[in-house]
C-alpha cells in the first residue's frame, strides 16, 4: 500500500470504515468490534466471480498493534488466517497467510475437478480487495470495481 503503516493500520481498525465500501466481492459484513480488537467478529458473505458465495464468521483471536492480526474462520470456510503488517519504503506491506478449508459438501466433492476455478475465484476476490484498499488509502474512488485482470494473487503490499 502506498500509505504509511500507521495510516493503513488506523484505517483497517477504525470502527467507522466499512469493508463493503471498498472490497468488491464482499456482499455483506456484519462487523462487531471490541475496544481491544481481540474478540471482534465479522459475519461475511463473499461473491466469487465464478458465481458461488461463501458465508463465514471471522473472529479476531490475536492482535499485535500495527504488526499482526490473527483470525479464526467458521462457516463455509473453517481455519485461521493471519495478516502481517510491515513498513516498507513508500508504504506498507500486508502479507496474508490463509490456512482454511471448505466445509460445503459440494465444494469438497468437486474440489479435485473445480480446484483451479476455486483458486481463480479466491485470487480475483483478493486482488479486487487489494485494489480497493489501495484506492481508498490513496483518497481516490474506492467504489469502482475494476476488471478482474489476470486474477493473480496479491503478493505485495
Amino acid at each position: 500500500m502506498a500509505a504509511p503503516l500507521a495510516e493503513t493500520w488506523t484505517f483497517l481498525t477504525s470502527p467507522g470504515q466499512r469493508w463493503v465500501d471498498w472490497w468488491p466481492g464482499l456482499e455483506t459484513a456484519d462487523v462487531r468490534r471490541t475496544a481491544e480488537l481481540v474478540g471482534s467478529t465479522a459475519l461475511c458473505t463473499w461473491r466469487s466471480p465464478a458465481a458461488y458465495r461463501l458465508t463465514f464468521a471471522l473472529t479476531l483471536t490475536d492482535v499485535e498493534p500495527s504488526r499482526l492480526v490473527v483470525l479464526a474462520a467458521d462457516g463455509d470456510l473453517t481455519g485461521t488466517s493471519s495478516v502481517l503488517f510491515e513498513a516498507e519504503p513508500g508504504g506498507t506491506r500486508l502479507d496474508i497467510e490463509l490456512r482454511v478449508s471448505t466445509t460445503r459438501a459440494w465444494m469438497n466433492a468437486a474440489g479435485p475437478v473445480l480446484g483451479p476455478l476455486f483458486r481463480y475465484g479466491h485470487r480475483a476476490v483478493m486482488r479486487r480487495g487489494e485494489r480497493g484498499l489501495r484506492r481508498v488509502l490513496a483518497g481516490t474512488d474506492a467504489y469502482a470495481d475494476p476488471p478482474a485482470g489476470d486474477g493473480s494473487p496479491a503478493t505485495d503490499g
